[in-house]
């Protein structure tokens, strides 16, 4: 039940062209220059569909049918809107418009490949996500989601723009393609669910503390937008490769709210020594990224080795701006497991591995086998402290 990435690079491509149009037509209509930050092909678990929704005080859907059906869902953050009424010098007015111009830029890459047009409906305020998530695009259970988010030139905030295509039609227009299954899709979306659970289990274990959010779903990311899957913001951690049926890239990263949050989980002292903090940041990335690829190796009946945690603290996008130009040599897309699982307010871990490009027909083999069964994720032994971890 393999997926072919070359298929799907092209559909990632289509949305990150879709982004590009999106902010063109922004900055025609505001006159400020505007870009698109981040592009992204998404299968998400419906159930965390939510996430990418946004939480913005202002969001605006967009319906659209013909060729394509669905809608675009677009979250404005408070600045951004502000920057956007101040320019068009129609107050809140603008936020609706500027929602249906996004949405025409981004489908029209979609009409321009598909026979038939696609047709934009006037735009809804959004109280509810309830409504948002009822028909999306899902095969048991995986949803599929269009991500963007814009900025404007001297505004902190951005505009997030998710587009959810239809189910019955996103699936129909799948299947004009042998090489893209919808039971393919949503076993990638079980692959990355199973790893997120070991990502908690793993935390979980050897913090002793049980997490209170775990998300998870797999990317599809044009190369050049790879750093911007992280934000600026200071992170710790430790990053590895894998060797065996499948080379992985493995980033095991904690957003620290509070500064030392990781080693005050890790380490019993008031005052941590430095090093004692980094080797212990270190062997918590060791075991969460070991069992991230265990439960790879176990689908496969294989050994995948992991290299020595090289130790990280820096921002985000600098962090995978070296993963970034390492797969640049082998491929324009790039597939991301991507997990977040939340310790506490203070003490967030981020996981993203990026299995090569080369080896794409074993994480298909991967993906099946762990969606044809319903085994837990396991640890080792000597790590657990007696909680579900959950």
């Amino acid at each position: 039940m393999r997926v072919d990435l070359d298929s799907l690079a092209s559909f990632s491509h289509t949305g990150a062209e879709g982004g590009r149009r999106a902010a063109e037509a922004l900055e025609t209509l505001t006159g400020v220059p505007a870009h698109c930050e981040l592009s992204r092909t998404t299968l998400v678990d419906a159930d965390g569909l939510s996430a990418f929704l946004g939480n913005a005080a202002t969001r605006i859907a967009v319906p659209f049918d013909g060729a394509l059906a669905g809608r675009a869902l677009v979250s404005y953050e408070k600045s951004f809107a502000a920057r956007v009424a101040e320019e068009t010098g129609t107050g809140d007015g603008a936020l609706p418009e500027v929602a249906n111009i996004l949405t025409s830029g981004f489908v029209d890459g979609w009409a321009e490949n598909t026979e038939g047009t696609i047709d934009v409906q006037p735009p809804e305020p959004v109280d509810v996500d309830d409504a948002l998530v009822d028909d999306v695009a899902a095969a048991d259970g995986a949803a599929f989601v269009f991500e963007s988010r814009v900025a404007l030139a001297g505004v902190d905030g951005t505009c997030r723009f998710a587009v959810l295509p239809a189910a019955e039609e996103f699936v129909d227009y799948l299947g004009d393609d042998g090489d893209l299954s919808a039971d393919a899709l949503a076993a990638y979306a079980q692959l990355t669910a199973h790893s997120a659970d070991a990502v908690a289990d793993h935390l979980a274990a050897m913090t002793g503390i049980d997490p209170d959010a775990v998300e998870s779903h797999f990317d599809f990311v044009p190369v050049e937008d790879v750093p911007s899957l992280l934000d600026d913001a200071a992170y710790e951690g430790a990053v590895f490769e894998s060797d065996g049926p499948v080379n992985t890239v493995l980033a095991v990263l904690f957003d620290e709210d509070e500064s030392g949050a990781v080693a005050d989980a890790l380490v019993a002292r008031e005052d941590p020594d430095e090093a004692l903090a980094e080797s212990a940041v270190a062997e918590l990335g060791n075991v969460t990224a070991s069992g991230v690829l265990d439960g790879w190796a176990n689908a496969l009946d294989a050994t995948i080795d992991v290299s020595t945690p090289s130790h990280v603290r820096d921002d985000g996008r600098a962090v995978l701006d070296t993963v970034a130009a390492a797969y640049g040599r082998h491929a324009d897309t790039v597939a991301v497991v991507d997990a977040t699982v939340a310790l506490s307010d203070d003490l967030t871990c981020r996981v993203c591995a990026f299995p090569s490009p080369e080896d794409a027909d074993t994480v298909a083999e991967i993906a099946t086998e762990l969606s044809a069964g319903d085994a837990d994720p396991e640890f080792p032994p000597e790590y657990d402290t007696g909680g579900d971890g959950s």
